[in-house]
């Protein structure tokens, strides 16, 4: 079995399946027990953010007799004897949800009660702060419709008649929701017997209404955006003991602050769904296209063993009233009642075969199943069933595009599987050859599993394991110790059979593993070159740095494979006359891809280097190579920042965005020898005469501050004279976005590259193929005069030099996403 590099301890065991997710943002939330632990993989033993679960109060549903107690239906209320609330279930929305562009957390406890949290960048506290009780809301639509009971239109008001009505097709019943359903913020409750008593009804309503809002699962939808807008939303599935599920919009902030209060989310309710008969248990969200039109696939398991592939159009669910029709639609029972209860889902659709719906099951009885829909000849096939696995399965993780499956089972086994055309075959977990460790003194005593996730890059998993309480140390380990995280290294993990070769190598390693690492470090690296793919890549720059430390050659010839294969190039005999022809095409790169450069050189090839060699001091040559290629790829970044706010002021902005430090720019482009193109804008720009940019000011002594070159720090231009009567001149930090001094009041930051960011960069900068657009100059000008720029600032804050997520710069002491 392949051994963990790294372990972090926690301190109460999980109970459920899926206890652990890991975010866009590169943070691991795990599910154990009365706390949501909430903790950074790139600092495992640091800062660690916590969410402790309160006991909730009943939900107001109706009153009983006292006889009804015995009644069967009651039996599993009456016999619930929690002493306080477990974490049932937990889901990361996509990034840009929370008011720090970040992920909120969504959180299902036993009491069936659901809240939404965001990280405490504000409040430079541990403990993360509630932003929606979605269960006081479903309980309050619950109630409008009477709980969906028959004599319901006679007891609501007129008033509210047209909210809901109960609608049964096909033998389902479909609650139409409300529009006006929304969540304003946590201290505000909307509850339509505040001032009544509850009403007296019988055992079976109490049942029947109890399992409608008790929430056992959730799940987050991927990003969707409408064609005709800009705003962008996801959708929050909430999974019931009825076999209801609930469905909430919630829409992206439209600005981000990390200073200021802003509106808080709002949440939509948007579809009730008898989706089954018994307790949904698993859901799981993936992104489709039919017909050139985008629909989200929706798999739903249930404790009775059934599984459903439902089909959402998105436009339906951006609509900000519902229609007539139902926005979801039966695709594929694929598995009926009757069967072992579903404990776990995975579905995805491959990049490599979008015709393709690839869903893993997992069930209560140990055995896993794979199905694969090909929509193009509307064809179902089954792998499976699996049986390696003895007890529930807790856990299932795709990687690779849908080629790798990982899964792990309460028996305390991981698996790890391979889907190859028309078959699926067990490999065993990669070892681990970078032979790196993190110290720690987590004991290896588990005994459970109860959940897996899969790196933003593919390269790492994460298994949450409970501890054999029998062999920890009485007094010194089994009171503080419950549980653990692993991780585990899957780079290496091979993609094909063994009677199949692989033809492609790198020169002189012939070593296998090697070869795998490869492959899979260029093929995140290239997935990582879409634009809707956030920029995370901690664990291959982790896993570079550790080969840097025992194959060097390894990691250059790597590193040079990438490059030529995005330029076009032939592999040349030396690493010297490749980046030489490199340093020539870099305005043919992408923007995304100068990130990657930028990172990949700051912090795996030059990472123990000085960048610059002000001392005089011998640098060796091959650094030397690397530290060019790193400040001309962030000179031609800054040339095209420069560009696109250029471009922007022409335009007007539309009052959207507007440049700062636009006679900086002129300057900075008048010292330095930039493409004809830029200097065309600057020219430009030069005739706005309504837009006269003062010099900048220092913030200590008013002094003039002048703009040198690409510098992020700047002197004033003081005349105080210090006792030895040098001048005294303050040193300033500026803006990387603006090339102004930066303000004194909390800025975004770059947790790469270390820079300030005041201003927000133009969103075209980040959506550059190459710079500047392939056409003449004639064509350029009728470009520059008819809006080429939209002028709007970016949607998310990311760094313009590292293209990472900009955050508040936060104390050692306090959890922080790092993700490089």
């Amino acid at each position: 079995m392949a051994s963990r590099f790294q372990a972090v301890p926690l301190v109460a065991s999980p109970s459920y399946s899926n206890s652990i997710a890991w975010s866009d943002d590169n943070l691991l939330a795990v599910a154990s027990g009365h706390l949501v632990t909430i903790l950074n993989p790139a600092v495992p033993c640091g800062p660690k953010g916590l969410i402790t679960i309160p006991s909730a109060k009943p939900f107001p549903i109706g009153l009983i007799h006292r006889d009804d107690l015995l009644s069967p239906c009651m039996l599993p209320t009456c016999l619930s004897r929690d002493v306080r609330p477990c974490v049932r279930s937990i889901s990361w929305s996509p990034l840009g949800f929370s008011p720090n562009a970040g992920c909120l957390l969504a959180v299902c406890t036993t009491e069936g009660v659901v809240k939404i949290y965001r990280s405490p960048f504000r409040e430079m506290s541990s403990d993360w702060i509630q932003v929606m009780d979605v269960s006081e809301m479903l309980h309050t639509y619950f109630a409008k419709v009477k709980y969906g009971e028959p004599n319901f239109l006679s007891t609501v008001d007129c008033e509210a008649s047209h909210i809901g009505v109960q609608q049964e097709k096909n033998g389902d019943y479909d609650y139409q929701p409300m529009e006006d359903i929304k969540i304003l913020n946590k201290g505000k409750k909307q509850n339509l017997q505040d001032n009544h008593n509850p009403p007296l009804i019988s055992a079976h309503q109490y049942a029947s209404r109890s399992a409608m809002v008790s929430s056992i699962v959730v799940a987050w939808s991927p990003m969707i955006q409408s064609n005709s807008s800009r705003s962008c939303c996801s959708v929050l599935a909430i999974g019931s003991k009825s076999g209801n599920i609930s469905f909430w919009r919630v829409h992206q902030p439209q600005c981000y602050s990390i200073t200021q209060p802003s509106k808080p989310p709002v949440a939509t309710l948007i579809k009730v769904l008898h989706a089954h008969s018994s307790w949904i248990t698993s859901i799981s969200w993936s992104k489709f296209s039919s017909d050139g039109s985008p629909q989200l696939l929706l798999s739903t398991g249930c404790s009775d063993g059934s599984v459903k592939v439902w089909r959402a159009y998105i436009n339906d669910l951006l609509k900000s009233t519902e229609d007539a029709h139902a926005s979801f639609s039966l695709l594929k029972e694929v598995i009926n009642g009757g069967s072992a209860p579903t404990s776990a889902l995975s579905l995805i659709v491959p990049e490599t075969s979008p015709h393709k719906i690839i869903l893993a099951i997992g069930k209560g009885s140990g055995s896993l199943e794979v199905w694969i829909n090909d929509t193009s000849i509307d064809k179902f096939q089954v792998f499976g069933p699996l049986y390696d696995h003895d007890q529930i399965v807790t856990g299932l993780a795709w990687a690779y595009d849908g080629r790798c499956l990982y899964s792990c089972s309460q028996d305390n086994t991981l698996h790890s599987w391979i889907l190859v055309g028309n078959s699926i075959h067990e490999v065993p977990l990669p070892s681990n050859i970078l032979g790196t460790k993190i110290s720690s003194d987590v004991p290896n005593v588990s005994d459970a599993c109860f959940g897996i996730a899969v790196s933003p890059a593919n390269l790492v998993v994460a298994v949450v394991r409970s501890f054999d309480v029998n062999l920890l140390n009485p007094m010194y380990q089994a009171r503080s110790l419950k549980a653990a995280v692993e991780f585990f290294w899957i780079g290496g993990q091979k993609l094909q059979k063994d009677q199949e070769s692989d033809d492609e190598n790198f020169p002189g390693f012939p070593n296998m593993d090697l070869v795998n690492w490869g492959h899979n470090i260029l093929w995140s690296l290239n997935q990582h070159e879409h634009l809707k793919k956030p920029l995370v890549v901690w664990d291959i720059i982790s896993a570079l740095s550790d080969f840097k430390k025992s194959e060097p050659n390894y990691v250059e010839q790597m590193l040079v494979k990438w490059l030529i294969l995005n330029l076009g190039f032939e592999w040349g005999p030396s690493l010297g006359i490749i980046l030489q022809q490199v340093y020539g095409c870099l305005s043919n790169l992408t923007s995304r891809q100068l990130h990657l450069i930028n990172l990949i050189s700051r912090h795996v090839v030059l990472s123990e280097a000085k960048l610059t060699n002000t001392n005089g001091e011998s640098v060796k040559e091959e650094p030397k190579l690397w530290v060019k290629l790193l400040e001309m790829s962030e000179k031609e970044l800054r040339e095209r920042l420069i560009g696109c706010s250029f471009l922007a002021t022409i335009n007007g902005c539309n009052g959207n965005w507007q440049a700062v430090g636009l006679a900086q720019m002129r300057q900075w482009v008048a010292n330095n020898d930039c493409k004809d193109y830029v200097k065309l804008l600057a020219s430009e720009v030069k005739k706005i005469k309504k837009r006269r940019v003062a010099e900048e000011e220092c913030s200590y002594c008013s002094a003039p501050v002048v703009f040198q070159d690409t510098e992020e720090v700047a002197y004033c231009q003081a005349d105080k004279c210090s006792k030895d009567g040098a001048a005294q001149k303050h040193k300033l930090e500026r803006c990387a976005v603006s090339m102004t001094v930066c303000p004194l009041t909390p800025s975004w930051f770059c947790v790469s590259c270390n820079r300030w960011v005041s201003n927000l960069a133009p969103e075209n900068l980040f959506t550059l193929l190459r710079y500047p657009p392939t056409v003449d100059s004639e064509e350029r000008v009728t470009l520059m005069h008819n809006g080429s720029s939209n002028g709007e600032i970016l949607s998310k804050p990311f760094c313009p030099f590292c293209g990472v997520l900009l955050q508040r710069m936060q104390p050692e002491f306090l959890l922080s996403t790092s993700p490089v």
